[in-house]
C-alpha cells in the first residue's frame, strides 16, 4: 500500500503525467526518512500519515517530476523555465518539511500537546 494516492496530488504541474513511479519513489523516500530518524521497522509508521509527512511525500513527487521534465529535449525554453522554477520551489519546501518532521510524527507517538514542538519568534516591544 502506498502512503500517497494520485488523488492527493493536486498541483497543476502534475496534470497529464503518469505519477505511479514517482509515488513508489516517494514511498521509499518516506521509509528512508523514517529510518534516518530512528524508526527500525516500517510497520511502526502510523497510517494515515501525519499531514507534514504526507506533504513531504507529495512535494518530493512534484520535485522529482520537475527534475525529470528539466531534462526533456522536446520542451521549449518557456516550459523548461517553468519546471526549473517549480523544481527550486519544491526542493526548498522539501528541505523545510524534512527539518520539521520527527520520529513521533512518524510513529504516531504524540499523545499530548506538550509533546509537540512549538516554534516561536522573538518578540520586540517598541
Amino acid at each position: 500500500m502506498s502512503y500517497i494516492n494520485i488523488s492527493d496530488i493536486k498541483a497543476n504541474v502534475a496534470q497529464g503525467f503518469a505519477l505511479q513511479d514517482y509515488i513508489l519513489e516517494a514511498d521509499e523516500e518516506i521509509d528512508d526518512l523514517a529510518e534516518t530518524l530512528g524508526v527500525r521497522d516500517i510497520d511502526d509508521i502510523q497510517i494515515p500519515l501525519h499531514y507534514k509527512i504526507k506533504r513531504y511525500g507529495i512535494v518530493f513527487i512534484l520535485m522529482r517530476l520537475c527534475q525529470d521534465k528539466l531534462g526533456a529535449n522536446d520542451t521549449g525554453i518557456d516550459a523548461t523555465e517553468k519546471y526549473a522554477i517549480q523544481y527550486g520551489m519544491y526542493k526548498k519546501e522539501l528541505a523545510g518539511l524534512k527539518d520539521e518532521i520527527n520520529i513521533e510524527m512518524i510513529t504516531g507517538a504524540v499523545n499530548q500537546i506538550g509533546d509537540r514542538a512549538v516554534q516561536c519568534g522573538n518578540i520586540y516591544r517598541a
